[in-house]
């Protein structure tokens, strides 16, 4: 009977003491998770069991073995409970990840709109701006300015052009001062209309000098004489009314290294004839080509024993017309640098580059050769020889050189 009421009175003791866990716990839930208060209660059940058990009179055990499990397997799920119980912060993931990208919307927004502010490069950029205007500006101008010489260089380039060619008589090793003019070529250039007029004054022809104020006229060969290249030029604008723009000239000597300097010409023979050269005699037969060299072809074009001063003339324009071929050939283009300069230099050449193009244009087109020549009779003043031009024929002759831009007669 004792033995039931013990165990009815544990029971009741047991149903007090979980009322009494029931309530522990649910003030631990009410706690805060920070404090320890309700961990350490039920580990002090065994001895609230104690005290009640003496003030009874009942034995006391030093631990019940039920109250023991009760207490060691109830005490492990309070921790349970308790811990499931806490008050945890409702998660929200979908509102956090909004906020979280919204906010780094926000601050890559931000971060943007600060970069043209922060970044150096592009306030370099935007400084630079101006700079880069007026490099365009000066860029544009520059074209147009080359643009505008091109075309400036094209007209005078291809703009008709006179040149005078005198030929000295002054053997090698002779002083070209004091010479005379063995030969004068007037030829006009005229790249549009693809013409080249070439006229021949004979040496003898009866004219009026510069450089001889007191005379009314003499020999064109002794204007050289007297006054050189600028006297002769004179002479041939005068007799000719024609504007020379560029001159040369050309001794026996400066003939023969001319044409060694370029390789030789090709000329075909004009007339049938024998002449002695400085190394050898040379024959030519008409209609034949021949490779000539320097002395070849100064003794083709110095001969004038079986012909005319005219024919003598014409071979001298051949002679040049093939120097001028091979140079405008593009097999010949590396030595045109070289053979100005040796023009320059040994033969008093005045030409420009523009002039230099005008005359390699016309070459380089085939062009149309005009050949004139001063029309003349013999004539004898104060027991001297001269060849006095005929009026018809020096007329046609100004009117033939009296070309526009285009090629045609003015």
């Amino acid at each position: 009977m004792k033995d039931d009421q013990r165990l009815s009175r544990v029971e009741r003791r047991k149903r007090e003491l979980e009322q009494q866990e029931l309530e522990a716990s649910r003030l631990n839930g009410e706690r805060s998770s920070d404090e320890p208060s309700n961990i350490e209660e039920p580990s002090n059940i065994n001895e609230a069991w104690r005290q009640n058990r003496q003030g009874e009179g009942a034995p006391v055990q030093s631990e019940h073995p039920f109250l023991n499990e009760k207490s060691t397997d109830s005490s492990k799920p309070n921790y349970g409970t308790s811990k499931k119980r806490k008050k945890r912060m409702p998660r929200i993931p979908s509102f956090s990840k909004s906020k979280r990208k919204t906010s780094q919307s926000k601050s890559n927004h931000a971060t943007q709109q600060s970069k043209p502010a922060k970044s150096p490069k592009q306030e370099v950029d935007h400084s630079s701006k101006p700079s880069n205007k007026r490099k365009r500006k000066w860029k544009g101008k520059v074209a147009l300015l080359l643009i505008f010489l091109l075309l400036v260089g094209g007209y005078v380039a291809t703009s008709p052009f006179t040149f005078l060619i005198m030929g000295s008589d002054a053997r090698v090793g002779e002083s070209l001062s004091g010479s005379r003019t063995d030969s004068l070529q007037l030829m006009e250039f005229v790249p549009r209309s693809r013409t080249v007029q070439n006229v021949s004054i004979p040496r003898d022809t009866y004219t009026a000098i510069p450089c001889e104020p007191d005379r009314d006229g003499d020999k064109i060969t002794h204007a050289f004489a007297y006054g050189g290249a600028t006297c002769t030029v004179g002479a041939v604008e005068g007799l000719t009314d024609a504007s020379v723009d560029g001159q040369v000239v050309i001794t026996f000597e400066s003939f023969m290294e001319l044409i060694d300097l370029i390789g030789g010409v090709n000329v075909t023979a004009t007339h049938s004839f024998s002449e002695k050269g400085f190394n050898q005699t040379y024959e030519y037969t008409e209609g034949v080509s021949y490779a000539m060299d320097g002395d070849m072809a100064l003794a083709y074009a110095r001969h004038r024993k079986s012909d005319t001063d005219g024919a003598r003339s014409n071979r001298q324009t051949e002679v040049m017309t093939a120097v001028a071929e091979k140079l405008a050939n593009p097999s010949g283009w590396t030595k045109i640098p070289a053979t100005y300069r040796f023009m320059k230099e040994e033969m008093g050449l005045e030409m420009n580059v523009l002039q230099m193009a005008s005359v390699g244009l016309t070459m380089i087109s085939n062009p149309d050769v005009n050949k004139m020549q001063v029309e003349g009779q013999d004539a004898y003043i104060n027991n001297v020889y001269y060849y006095e031009p005929l009026e018809e024929s020096v007329q046609s002759i100004r009117d033939a050189l009296d070309l526009s831009m285009w090629g045609t007669v003015r």
